[in-house]
């Protein structure tokens, strides 16, 4: 009786084993397809921040032009200090 009933469930077992196979196998497919995805936006993130970065140190900072500015002033202050009034 044991017999008969394995000879039954052992296809069955088998069936379903072969689902779970597969089912892992596409989860797999998934997990990889995404990770793919996460390291391209990874990379280009990383090189949109180094584009940024490059292109904000070629701008002048408010502390550059301020110190410009200061400079102006003292340069603009000497050149009167040195002028006779007519």
């Amino acid at each position: 009786m044991l017999s008969l009933q394995a000879s039954y469930a052992a296809p069955l077992i088998l069936l379903a084993q072969n689902r779970q196979d597969d089912r892992d196998r596409v989860q797999y497919e998934q997990d990889r397809a995404r990770n793919d995805r996460s390291i391209a936006d990874t990379e280009y993130l990383t090189r949109e921040i180094a584009g940024l970065r490059v292109a904000l140190s070629e701008v002048a900072t408010r502390d550059f032009l301020r110190s410009e500015l200061q400079q102006l002033v003292k340069e603009l202050d000497a050149k009167d200090g040195h002028r006779t009034v007519p």
